[in-house]
């Protein structure tokens, strides 16, 4: 499923352009984007478009719904994994299971900040998609 919000070409330079679209309810509360009435977005170029143009923007929202897990549910599941495996071995190696639970819930958390940066770079590259408004 995608979603497509109006937008304005407001600069173009060869491979990408910059888009200058309107907020709307999802993104009141945010507090991302410059501005409190516009988002900028950069964009693949199609050819053809040139500052001024009115164009739809076109983004996948399955890489929201990635997001989202990725930012609140991810972590959660890798930290409290790294805690019970820290109870076992407690219990497995006859030591303190608070220094080994919280030993293994930060080097999951770790873990889980390392994979969240790499998986962000490639979410980065999934640029959206532009049409022009005929």
């Amino acid at each position: 499923m995608s979603e497509q919000v109006e937008g304005v070409v407001i600069e173009t330079n060869g491979e990408t352009s910059k888009i200058r679209c309107s907020v709307h309810s999802d993104c009141e509360n945010c507090g991302v984007c410059p501005g409190a009435d516009a988002m900028i977005i950069e964009v693949d170029s199609v050819e053809g478009i040139k500052p001024g143009d009115s164009v739809w923007v076109e983004n996948n929202e399955s890489n929201m719904a990635r997001v989202a897990f990725m930012i609140y549910i991810f972590p959660l599941l890798v930290v409290g994994s790294g805690i019970i495996l820290g109870y076992y071995l407690s219990l497995r190696f006859m030591m303190s299971q608070a220094l080994l639970m919280t030993i293994g819930g930060l080097v999951f958390g770790v873990a889980a900040i390392m994979i969240i940066k790499r998986v962000d770079k490639t979410l980065q590259s999934v640029k959206p998609v532009i049409k022009p408004i005929k």
